[in-house]
């Protein structure tokens, strides 16, 4: 029963991200930003943009370990797994630039979607490093196949 709540609790919490992820680029309006940038100093703006554009990189990052997270709940890390959750990640970054087409003020950008398949990238190499260090300590020498 413990394990069925864990996973209930870790799958809820990776659709509700995803709804979360939904509605942001959903409602998002950029061109709000540009109305009050009269009032706002031109650094502040560029860190503002600087931040935005991180973002890409952070959202699916997280989507991913979140996944990862969901997966360990039904054993080890596997090479399957670790597949799984890049392949999710990446088709729901490439569904969220698609829906971004049909809204007002927003548009499908090959750009975006690079950075974030960057974010995925780089948490996945994260977890790599971070479980492998967890791995030595225990004795275990590779994520299994």
């Amino acid at each position: 029963m413990k394990d069925f709540l864990t996973r209930w609790t870790r799958l809820t919490l990776i659709i509700l991200y995803m709804i979360l992820i939904w509605y942001q680029s959903s409602h998002f309006n950029p061109e709000s930003l540009y109305e009050s940038s009269y009032n706002l100093n031109p650094n502040f703006i560029l860190i503002i943009g600087m931040l935005l554009e991180l973002l890409h990189i952070v959202e699916f990052g997280i989507l991913y370990i979140l996944l990862m997270i969901f997966f360990t709940s039904f054993g080890p890390i596997s090479r399957l797994k670790e597949t799984i959750s890049i392949t999710i990640s990446i088709l729901y970054s490439v569904s969220d630039e698609i829906h971004q087409y049909y809204v007002p003020f927003r548009s499908f950008a090959i750009g975006d979607l690079i950075k974030n398949i960057i974010g995925i990238i780089f948490m996945w190499l994260l977890f790599r490093v971070l479980n492998k260090k967890k791995l030595m300590k225990t004795g275990r020498n590779s994520i299994s196949k």
